[in-house]
């Protein structure tokens, strides 16, 4: 089971299984030849020894000859700190570099190319990207109606628990208000209590189940299901989302505020 978990934060870390197996039974093992890892993490000779040499180059192993035998060494698990942060500067670079030429991507796209309408997302990533998406629009209300306690309390997924109230904290950074209609329920509440600093306004709603959330934002309907399979769509259609937000403001007046 501990193993189980160190494979996963090491892949989340952007090892890959065989990757992070090796590097676990060099941790475990010492200094060692080729063939000794390989036994301990059950890859083949061969493979395990690319893997060595990968994770060499990327300053994770070291390796030194000893009566002309190559041995390989685990560096500290500290050096992956410094891997993600050389990572995190790395990406900045290339965003920085992609927003200069945005603008002339978006002057060379030919304007009659056929944009899609509707986007299917599936999984933990695919709900991420809808998600992000709220956050590149230059609405600063975005509209929404469903149950906190359906989508945060994930208690068999708390990676994406803690993902989504961070995405809170960066969509208020980003002086985007939520305008919620919600049921009310304990997450609800708590949400209700970070309003302030998350830029939400709330409604309520009670004895109403929603499964299904749906966020209004510029020209596009987000509609997410918190079934276990995660699913979404994104509708990109100017009279869908004034009908969807034309119908949100119509019941936003008639309910009372929320209250704990």
């Amino acid at each position: 089971m501990i193993t189980a978990l160190l494979l996963q934060a090491l892949e989340n870390t952007g090892f890959s299984e065989p990757e992070g197996s090796v590097y676990l039974a060099l941790l475990e093992l010492g200094s060692q030849p080729a063939s000794v890892v390989a036994k301990k993490a059950k890859l083949k000779r061969g493979h395990t020894y690319n893997i060595l040499g990968d994770l060499a180059a990327k300053g994770i192993v070291q390796e030194f000859e000893k009566d002309s035998v190559k041995y390989f060494t685990a560096c500290s698990p500290l050096v992956l700190i410094s891997l993600l942060e050389r990572r995190k500067e790395e990406l900045e670079v290339k965003k920085t570099g992609l927003l200069q030429v945005i603008p002339d991507l978006e002057r060379i796209r030919n304007p009659f190319s056929v944009q899609p309408k509707v986007r299917l997302f599936q999984g933990i990533d695919g709900i991420k990207e809808i998600y992000e998406d709220t956050l590149r629009t230059n609405d600063k209300n975005l509209y929404a109606i469903g149950d906190f306690d359906h989508f945060f309390p994930r208690e068999n997924d708390p990676e994406l628990n803690d993902w989504i109230w961070k995405y809170c904290t960066r969509r208020a950074k980003l002086g985007i208000t939520y305008v919620g209609i919600t049921n009310k329920s304990a997450t609800s509440d708590l949400a209700f209590k970070k309003r302030v600093k998350e830029k939400r306004t709330l409604k309520m709603l009670q004895g109403i189940d929603l499964p299904v959330e749906v966020n209004i934002y510029g020209n596009k309907v987000a509609i997410i299901s918190s079934s276990k399979d995660m699913v979404g769509l994104i509708i990109e259609d100017k009279p869908t989302a004034d009908t969807f937000r034309n119908l949100h403001q119509a019941v936003w007046k008639m309910l009372p505020e929320y209250r704990l």
